[in-house]
Order: structure tokens, then sequence, then C-alpha cells
């Protein structure tokens, strides 16, 4: 049964450990924070790199924003597992539809897609345990999809996800306007994003940033990064 009080980073409701359950088997909290941003010709996305276990940074290099294509991008929260596992289902649904029918998936229905293959996970009882965005460029331009762990899914102009989100989603809603430039769009996601490294012990350790156009996805440098920030850049390095 589900408990109400009991959440995991992406503020959706987990299974309660039956009493007795071994230490080893009980729900460990993980966080992160990861963001989207759209602009007027593409789109960013952006999370941290920090992968925790409780009070424990497990890895300071986790990779959270993955590369699907060359039309769609997915930032990860959640079960490290899970999320790799959806991530490999993905590819290949996509892949075996597009060789099958020779046709390009439009994001609109790579998000569809997506939302069926947590939604069947979850009524199995077992759903996979994760907070995820798509990011993704067609012939209609840039979208960002947002999804809980039970299938459910909105586009959104942006959006934020893991523990870190209710600081990120403070500079986003303050700084966000139609018909944004992509050095706009990337100053405020890096802005969002250094608001929860600075607030949520469970986000930093470095930051990772694709931005998905017509031309497809590029990844930044941490020099690029450096600069756009400025003296915002929130590491001594």
């Amino acid at each position: 049964m589900f408990n109400p009080g009991h959440f995991n980073n992406t503020n959706t409701p987990v299974p309660s450990m039956p009493v007795g359950t071994p230490p080893h088997q009980q729900d460990t909290k993980h966080g992160t924070t990861t963001v989207g941003v759209r602009f007027d010709g593409g789109v960013i996305l952006a999370a941290d790199k920090r992968a925790s276990m409780g009070y424990m940074v497990a890895s300071p290099r986790a990779d959270k924003v993955h590369i699907i294509n060359d039309r769609n991008v997915l930032t990860i929260a959640g079960s490290v597992a899970d999320a790799q596992y959806v991530i490999k289902l993905l590819r290949a649904e996509i892949n075996i539809y597009e060789l099958s029918r020779n046709f390009r998936m439009t994001t609109d229905m790579v998000a569809n897609l997506l939302t069926s293959i947590l939604y069947g996970q979850y009524r199995r009882f077992f759903p996979f345990f994760v907070g995820l965005l798509l990011g993704g460029y067609d012939e209609k331009g840039g979208h960002i999809y947002s999804f809980d762990l039970a299938g459910g899914v909105s586009e959104e102009p942006f959006a934020s996800t893991g523990s870190g989100s209710p600081f990120a989603y403070g500079a986003l809603e303050a700084g966000f306007k139609e018909g944004m430039t992509k050095d706009e769009a990337l100053k405020l996601a890096l802005t969002a994003l250094r608001s929860a490294i600075k607030r949520d012990i469970a986000t930093g350790d470095g930051i990772d940033v694709v931005i998905l156009t017509k031309e497809g996805p590029t990844k930044l440098s941490k020099d690029d990064i450096k600069a756009a920030l400025g003296d915002m850049y929130p590491f001594n390095e």
C-alpha cells in the first residue's frame, strides 16, 4: 500500500517498506536537479553531476543528460538502475519503429511511447522510480515534456525534476518568457540549476548541458558553461 507521507526525490509517492525489511533492501533517498527550457529554435537540457545515496555522495561524475538520438534528449532523476534501463528500452523501441516503418518519430510520438513504457510498468505494481524530462526538436519546433513515474506527461515551456527542483522553479518562473533566444535560455537554465546547487545538499559537483536544435544535439564544454555563467559559476576550480 502507499504511504502518503513517503516521497522520493521526484515528489511522487513510493511504496512503503514492510516492517522488518532488511537495511540493504530499504529505500535510500536519492537527489538531483535537472532543468529543461524551450527557446525560439530549440531546447536546453541541463543537470548537475552528483549522485547521492542518503547523506553519501555515491559519485561526483554522474551523467544525467542523455542523448537518445539526433532529435531527442532525456534527463533523469530517481533510481539510476531504472533510469538506465528506460533509456536503453526507449532507444531500442525508437530504432525498431523507425527502421520498420522508414519514418522518423516526432517528439510527440516519442513522448507517447515513453508514457506507455512507464504506465505499463506502473500497472504491474513495480513502477520505475524515475522523474524524466524529454527535450525534442521536430518539424513543429522545440518541445519539453515532463513525466512522473506512472507515465503522467505534460508539455511545458520549462520544467525541472529532482530534489532541487523547488529551488530551480523559482528562477525559472521569474525569468522565463516566450520567444527567448538561445543565449537567454541557456543563462536561465544555468541560473536555475545554480540556485539548486546552492541550496540543495543532493545537487552539485558539476554541470552538464545539451542544446538541441534542428542541427542536432550539442553538449557544452565546461569552459562554455563557465563563460555563460561568468561570476555566478558555483564551483571553485
